[in-house]
């Protein structure tokens, strides 16, 4: 099997210039785009911060532990889009600029006046909170630092920040906004922690890597190992590097920007972290030793480019990426990494060859990942196209018997979700028990392994289609439950609600929520959401004194169960 390993060796001075001649230089404008706070950046996050299933893709700007704070305008420009969701970004806008180049800021509470006018009158429009609206170019121009919406804390975000991006505007590609000159005090060294030591010639899922301990040196950016030469037991290798960065005025631990590896003194393959697009940013799990961190583990880089890893953030110097031991000598190597403001730290060692080498495991059924992978058989099937797996595997299969009455199949256990696949795909069970045509819509497909997940199923002709992204145990049961709505605040029917401004409800759902409705006096109202909390704000279209009223809320989970809560108050 073909396998690209990027080792990292630097002898000071020389391997310096070489990698500074080697690596791709960025020429970003600087100084074009502002701070998009009134305040000084302090960043909880930065570009290529390793996270659960993505690279991150800008830099997350501290709001003082505040929401509401202004937003303004980077640049020049009009706003091209808008965004509103309880994952994710939540409430975001995009500014696209004449240079070429589209702002993103995300997770805010609002927009500004305009702007957020016409984007209720699209969600009344449409009879949808949620949405994704394109917005003409000559509609809402904006000036360097106008003020455009107010930051918070909505979608997928554990805390008030603003979420900030600079794309390429034709591709839609993320880059790295610390390559644009932005006022970020950053005088300090990534951290070094570890090195992991990988057999080339094994899968990554079927070893576990040889873990070097770093401790740092009294020299500001020298790390060292145990020992100065380390003894591997695989003649041929590949490293990891666990490190991470952190700016003047924050510990948050961040992501680094650029890795080099060096052998006898010549740089023979790098990385960086810049322009890397949502539709390939999964691939950070072909990055990662995904089955460490996965098991509980920490983050450490590949030096090392797995079969199924599309991403092209690898940058040949003067090398295949291989390091050959098999001369059982020592060889010299060195790890340098680099933050995007060229702070650099760096370890070298020798790896040496220690002749104890084992033997690949004999594997029966396996699945590669430059190839169409298929399963099936009387009561499992799955079809994996090719690229899906980044790395072959030697795949296990096995069928777990289950009396349990809530069951309608046997366990299937499909390999284990210590692998990570690229993309969703449908896997179809049999059940084993005959379900009454009744139930057959709500049939839902569980999986539990590293965490759980459900889908909603189709039925054809005996078989069950569910969709997934993790290998795991898989089962068939039926949920007829409905989900559960509760009314906050601790409110009774008939209240009076002239004082309130807000009205919030929660739902629950074993299975999961799938949709939403609401209507007062028979017609849609708008509720927004964040995580499952249901929250409308009173406006004109229920003022103080307008009388009595009835809500209507109607929620839906996947397996097509609904329930509906009926309040009746007066405003």
């Amino acid at each position: 099997m073909k396998r690209l390993f990027i080792g990292l060796s630097l002898c000071c001075l020389i391997a310096q210039q070489l990698h500074a001649q080697s690596m791709p230089t960025k020429n970003y404008p600087q100084g074009y785009f502002r701070n998009p706070l009134a305040v000084p950046i302090v960043l909880a996050g930065n570009f290529g911060e390793l996270r659960p299933n993505h690279f991150h893709s800008g830099l997350d700007m501290k709001t003082q532990q505040r929401e509401n704070l202004p937003v303004h305008a980077a640049a020049e420009g009009y706003v091209s889009r808008i965004g509103v969701s309880h994952t994710g970004f939540g409430n975001v806008l995009y500014i696209t600029h004449p240079n070429g180049y589209t702002t993103v800021y995300a997770h805010l509470n609002r927009f500004y006046p305009a702007l957020e006018q016409y984007v209720k009158q699209q969600q009344y429009s449409q009879e949808s909170w949620a949405m994704s609206l394109d917005i003409p170019a000559g509609k809402f121009p904006v000036k360097k630092g106008e003020f455009v919406a107010w930051s918070g804390n909505t979608g997928g975000s554990a805390g008030p920040h603003l979420h900030f991006e600079i794309r390429d505007t034709k591709t839609e590609k993320p880059l790295n906004p610390m390559l644009f000159g932005f006022d970020i005090p950053d005088t300090r060294v990534p951290e070094m922690y570890r090195l992991a030591v990988y057999n080339a010639d094994k899968s990554i899922y079927e070893q576990s890597p040889q873990m070097i301990a770093l401790r740092a040196s009294k020299v500001k950016g020298t790390y060292l190992p145990p020992t100065p030469v380390v003894k591997v037991h695989a003649s041929k290798v590949g490293l990891a590097v666990g490190a991470i960065d952190r700016q003047s005025n924050s510990d948050n631990p961040n992501g680094i920007y650029e890795a080099i590896l060096t052998e006898d003194g010549k740089p023979n393959i790098g990385f960086q972290l810049d322009n890397i697009g949502y539709e390939e940013t999964r691939y950070l799990n072909a990055h990662i030793d995904y089955k460490m961190k996965k098991a509980g583990g920490a983050y450490v880089q590949l030096l090392f480019s797995l079969p199924g890893n599309m991403l092209d953030i690898y940058h040949d110097l003067a090398g295949d990426g291989y390091l050959d031991l098999s001369d059982g000598k020592p060889h010299p190597i060195t790890v340098e990494v680099k933050d995007a403001y060229g702070n650099a730290s760096s370890v070298a060692l020798s790896l040496q060859y220690d002749g104890t080498q084992s033997p690949a495991p004999v594997c029966a059924n396996r699945m590669f990942a430059d190839s169409r992978n298929i399963f099936e058989n009387n009561q499992v099937e799955f079809n994996l196209p090719e690229g899906e797996l980044y790395d072959d595997i030697c795949f296990a299969y096995q069928e777990i018997p289950s009396s349990a009455a809530t069951n309608f199949s046997n366990i299937q256990h499909v390999h284990n979700a210590l692998v990570p696949i690229h993309s969703n795909y449908n896997i179809r069970l049999k059940p084993n028990k005959p379900i009454p045509a009744s139930l057959q819509s709500k049939v839902v497909m569980e999986r539990d392994s590293y965490g759980s997940s459900t889908s909603a199923t189709t039925y054809d002709n005996g078989w069950y289609t569910g969709t997934f992204r993790d290998f795991g145990n898989f089962k068939l049961v039926i949920d007829t439950v409905a989900p559960k709505i509760t009314l906050l605040g601790a409110l009774k029917q008939n209240a009076n609600l002239s004082k309130s401004t807000k009205l919030s409800f929660s739902m629950s759902d074993g299975s999961g929520i799938q949709s939403y409705r609401a209507e007062l006096d028979g017609k849609w109202l708008m509720f927004s959401r964040k995580s499952n909390v249901l929250t409308h704000t009173f406006d004109e279209r229920c003022l103080p004194g307008s009388g009595n009223h009835t809500l209507k809320l109607t929620v839906t989970d996947i397996a097509g169960n609904s329930s509906t809560y009926t309040f009746n108050f007066k405003r």
